[in-house]
């Protein structure tokens, strides 16, 4: 237990989603391949699986489409992916992305 969190091995065998926090732990499900996501890159992510546009986002999260952009970029990239498509869907698969 870290906090009154268990760490446990993969994101199914998870039974709570800890909010916004993402926990590094050995699970290759829980890691994004370049390293963890910030909290601010997994809102983002998953304003992006709402269907958001950059500029939706921006709104959202009172910050500028620019910045939006630098945050993708680096969810791609940490990801290993191409595509806002790719990421969404590897982030659903990681449980990183809610249904």
């Amino acid at each position: 237990m870290l906090g009154g969190v268990a760490l446990v091995g993969t994101a199914e065998d998870a039974d709570v989603v800890v909010s916004e926090r993402v926990v590094a732990t050995a699970a290759t499900g829980a890691v994004a391949q370049g390293g963890a996501l910030t909290a601010r890159e997994l809102e983002v992510l998953r304003l992006v699986a709402r269907g958001l546009s950059n500029k939706e986002i921006a709104a959202d999260l009172r910050i500028t489409t620019h910045t939006v952009k630098y945050h993708l970029a680096a969810v791609l990239e940490k990801l290993g992916v191409r595509s806002r498509t790719e990421a969404v869907s590897l982030g659903v698969r990681r449980g990183l992305v809610p249904l």
